[in-house]
């Protein structure tokens, strides 16, 4: 087995084990229900509960929803003093920090949530104080395998085993027996390996679970790859697909096809090898599976390297480095780089088999011992040497000169060998750290806009409650008041039987129906405007600045461009953005003046109200832009996805730029 592909099942299964050792197989319709029982529960205890439980089933899955709700619950557990459930969330938060490579800070939890089990199940063993138990000794020893403390891991899973077959959990069994797999498949002890998953295998048939027997069936088929035992991969990858067809949309497919390459390739034949990892490229492009794809090239290479297709290894590999410079992973083009090297040595293009090794320790200069940069200088010596040399011997012998040259390309291949072999050493060691502030850093990031995202909608929230409030108090005090004085007219009317025509009573009646009419129309015009709806924005803002123009006021609006392609949404967001400025300039702002501009060029929109009010002074201008109607101002560009920016001077006016990109919004 090569170490591209001991590689290759390293990284797999490192991406697969957190995912076996929680249960995750599809569980979006899991999600739903627990997210439905979480609205209808009643009890603190219970909703401890079913938070603890989906926080494991997001694992995977979401990421930031994995840490709020195993928070959520362990703040709740507290509160409550309800021990089980902080031992629950606790775990889950660990099993969260492992997903993410930050093995301290899962320790720190796992540690925490196993000290009050084990005081838990020391006054009560009942069976789910046990299965809890057992998750976290199990978490616990997955750790140890992250940390690389392989003794420490196999003592925590002999201590768990005897409890889950007394408690004749097979689930977790499963799991377990398949987790130890892979730990003996990593640590190069394939019988081991073999046995655990084949254990693993068995329950999965007992248990009729073909989404894990598929699993361990494909586990199985690569263990027996990187064994050599080509043809016993054939019955287990029969198993598999018999398996998969039942389900054409199953995840497992590209991962089949995959495996099924290098099971040709090992049997020689190549056509039907890249024919199969064709059709696992479709499968990866057609669901955008974009890491899946970098390895898949990966087998590309392998299998033309074993077919001792060199120049096809290179196109493969290069293409490699290519994307992975294109999405800036600097871990995938070392590797890349590493790779091609060895193919370029191999066709004895050392010039260029050097020059890619070099370009990798570049980019991991934090490899660059002493050691490491000495080896570098001595192959530099001997490149040279190589090429004087061949200069010298031009004048020798035919002969003579192909035996010398010989003997030199072996010993600098032998060299360069021992150098790459070296790197690709170091390289493995820190990979796993460089993996895991990653994925730190996705998750901060994701938070952190999960958090941003959450105050943009308490803040539209809030806003829709003031505006309903709003409404009310116009219904209720103006038009309702309005509506109550022609009531009270019309029954007097009727009670004092009038002998004549009652006309001047009856004009004043009709007046304030009148007006009653005009101030329903402008209510229903600030809740919906009527003219955007049937006319477009355009129409809707010079019926609004109009509106707005008065003895005292003047309102200018100048629009360039068109509203053809954006979403009646996001017009009604823009017209109420605009709206919100020129009340700001007319009543706060004492603004004489507003010249209002919308500008459109391709998917950007630009907006700008100028006004010559009063303005206010930088410094308090921050605080200035926090008040209800500007905080809802800021609410509303965010949520199309834009960028506003206030320039203003005290008695000297004030300008409010608006910058949108439709396609973002």
């Amino acid at each position: 087995m090569s170490t591209n592909s001991f590689h290759y099942s390293i990284l797999l299964l490192l991406f697969i084990l957190p995912l076996v050792a929680t249960s995750q197989f599809g569980n979006t319709s899991k999600i739903d229900s627990l997210r439905n029982e979480l609205i209808l529960v009643k009890t603190d205890t219970s909703k401890v509960n079913i938070l603890s439980e989906l926080s494991l089933v997001l694992s995977k899955i979401d990421s930031v929803g994995t840490f709020q709700t195993a928070f959520e619950a362990l703040s709740l557990s507290q509160k409550i003093k309800y021990q089980r459930g902080e031992a629950a969330a606790l775990f889950s938060i660990g099993g969260a920090y492992m997903d993410y490579f930050d093995l301290k800070k899962a320790d720190e939890y796992l540690d925490k949530g196993l000290s009050i089990i084990e005081q838990i199940v020391q006054k009560d063993s009942s069976r789910t104080n046990l299965k809890l138990w057992l998750r976290g000794h199990y978490f616990k020893a997955v750790n140890y395998s992250y940390k690389g403390d392989v003794q420490k891991e196999v003592e925590m899973t002999d201590k768990v085993i005897p409890i889950a077959q007394k408690l004749n959990d097979m689930d977790f069994l499963t799991n377990v027996y398949t987790n130890i797999g892979i730990l003996n498949m990593n640590l190069g002890q394939n019988t081991d390996a073999y046995n655990s998953f084949a254990k693993s295998n068995q329950i999965n048939k007992t248990l009729a679970s073909p989404k894990r027997t598929i699993f361990t069936d494909l586990m199985l088929s690569q263990l027996l790859y990187s064994m050599d035992s080509i043809q016993q991969m054939s019955p287990f990858l029969n198993e598999a697909k018999t398996l998969l067809d039942v389900d054409s949309n199953a995840l497992d497919w590209h991962l089949y096809y995959t495996l099924e390459g290098l099971y040709h390739s090992g049997l020689d034949n190549y056509d039907q090898a890249i024919s199969s990892l064709d059709k696992a490229k479709e499968i990866v492009m057609n669901q955008q599976m974009h890491q899946e794809f970098y390895t898949l090239l990966q087998r590309y290479a392998l299998v033309s390297e074993k077919n001792n297709d060199y120049p096809a290894a290179v196109t493969y590999m290069t293409e490699y480095i290519n994307m992975a410079k294109e999405k800036k992973k600097p871990t995938s083009i070392f590797q890349g780089l590493y790779k091609r090297s060895q193919y370029e040595a191999a066709q004895e293009n050392y010039k260029n088999a050097y020059t890619d090794y070099v370009m990798a320790i570049d980019i991991y200069d934090s490899l660059g011992t002493a050691e490491t940069l000495k080896n570098i200088k001595e192959l530099e010596l001997k490149y040279d040497a190589a090429e004087n040399e061949k200069k010298i011997l031009a004048l020798t012998i035919i002969n003579e000169k192909k035996k010398s040259q010989t003997y030199l390309l072996i010993g600098l291949a032998s060299a360069l060998a021992f150098l790459l072999f070296g790197g690709y050493y170091i390289y493995n060691q820190r990979l796993r750290k460089a993996r895991k502030k990653e994925h730190l850093h996705e998750s901060e990031m994701n938070l952190l806009k999960q958090e941003q995202q959450n105050k943009i909608f308490s803040a539209m929230i809030e806003g829709q409650e003031k505006e309903r409030k709003r409404l009310a108090i116009d219904l209720h005090d103006g038009l309702g008041g309005r509506l109550s004085g022609i009531s009270l007219n019309l029954s007097k009317l009727d009670k004092d039987e009038p002998i004549k025509y009652p006309k001047q009573e009856l004009q004043k009646v009709m007046k304030d129906l009148s007006d009653s009419l005009t101030e329903l129309r402008s209510i229903a015009r600030n809740m919906m405007p009527e003219t955007l709806v049937k006319f477009g924005l355009e129409a809707a803002l010079k019926d609004y600045c109009s509106s707005m123009t008065g003895n005292e006021t003047k309102v200018l609006l100048q629009f360039y461009g068109n509203e053809i392609g954006i979403d009646l949404n996001q017009q009604v967001t823009m017209y109420r953005v605009i709206q919100e400025l020129i009340n700001n300039a007319v009543k706060h702002a004492k603004a004489s003046e507003v010249l209002v501009q919308y500008m459109r060029e391709g998917n950007n929109v630009d907006i700008t109200v100028e006004d010559n009010g009063i303005g206010f002074i930088k410094e308090i201008s921050d605080e200035a832009t926090t008040g209800m109607g500007l905080l809802n101002l800021r609410t509303r560009v965010a949520y199309l996805k834009g960028n506003l920016d206030f320039n203003s001077e005290l008695n000297e006016g004030t300008t409010v730029n608006v910058h949108i990109n439709i396609d973002a919004a």
